[in-house]
């Protein structure tokens, strides 16, 4: 049964950044690296009133975010497939810099749209983002970029979700949890929130003793810990619906153990989903797209060749 959450939305299309239009011109409401809002005026604990903070980094990085968007990254020739970017920032601040934009530039050049989220982080203080307010972030993007597929060139049958260290939990918390959960009442609301597919990279996994990194509670709201907490361990979740998932982390990983990717690995196989596992010996964690001289460069090479796996007759070439 699932478990309704009840946010008040408006009915109907919502108005983006130079405006919308139907048909042929409506593509060019979404040019490449425009930007979206995910949720309707007047949705409950959303406030475009509110700016997002910048984060002193080497990289962009955010938080605050009380009006949760979509950064559109449109390749030169769309293969049909689309992904959903969540950065990680222990659930404290949102990578974009790092683990968003840059990725998406690399998905690009193998036609793969991209779309880059900054979602409610569970840390705000005073704003009641805990679970699952972030994964309804999440889930949202989903659905609205199955909802406009065609705008985008995409199928919507082949809309993926991706996600690093705290954004992988949060992108693995949606693709094991989306059957449990529904939000909203507008007409983006009534799509289909599964994803096709998930990539995720040295992600957050469990809460289990010895393995865990702390921001896998953070999304508990202590006053739910005891029906939350087991939501958290993403691995415990898992059924046969579970997307097909390629998974990639270090061994040398000293925040977030590699075993995290292990456990979800194995629950993925037992329940006969498709799956993937690429351990690299060095990378550290948080290397992006690879840290400089270490085989974790290879991940996103790996992740499209797995894509190609997925998708043998879609093209995922550069040229």
């Amino acid at each position: 049964m699932k478990r309704m959450m009840a946010l008040s939305l408006l009915l109907g299309f919502f108005m983006v950044p130079g405006g919308f239009a139907q048909g042929a011109a409506q593509a060019q409401a979404f040019p490449h690296k425009s930007v979206v809002m995910l949720w309707p005026a007047g949705t409950e604990k959303v406030n475009p009133d509110i700016p997002e903070t910048i984060v002193p980094k080497d990289f962009e990085a955010v938080k605050d975010v009380h009006n949760p968007s979509l950064t559109v990254f449109r390749p030169a020739k769309p293969n049909g497939t689309a992904v959903v970017i969540c950065p990680g920032g222990g659930y404290t601040i949102i990578a974009t810099g790092l683990a968003g934009y840059p990725v998406a530039e690399r998905l690009n050049e193998a036609g793969i749209t991209a779309f880059v989220l900054k979602y409610r982080l569970p840390s705000t203080k005073g704003a009641g983002f805990k679970h699952p307010i972030p994964m309804s972030d999440a889930l949202r993007a989903v659905q609205w970029v199955r909802f406009h597929a065609a705008d985008f060139g995409a199928d919507p049958q082949k809309i993926g979700l991706m996600g690093f260290s705290a954004g992988g939990h949060l992108a693995a918390t949606a693709g094991t949890l989306f059957g449990k959960y529904s939000f909203g009442n507008d007409a983006v609301s009534k799509v289909d929130s599964r994803p096709d597919f998930m990539g995720l990279v040295f992600p957050v996994i469990t809460t289990r003793k010895g393995i865990a990194h702390g921001c896998s509670r953070s999304p508990v709201d202590p006053r739910l810990s005891k029906q939350q907490v087991p939501e958290m361990s993403c691995e415990l979740n898992v059924t046969k619906q579970t997307p097909p998932t390629f998974l990639a982390h270090a061994k040398d990983d000293a925040t977030v153990k590699y075993q995290n990717s292990v456990l979800m690995h194995e629950a993925l196989l037992a329940h006969g989903v498709a799956t993937e596992l690429k351990l690299y010996e060095k990378g550290g964690h948080g290397f992006g797209l690879g840290r400089e001289g270490t085989d974790s460069m290879q991940w996103p090479g790996d992740f499209v060749a797995w894509m190609k796996s997925l998708y043998p007759n879609l093209s995922f070439d550069s040229e």
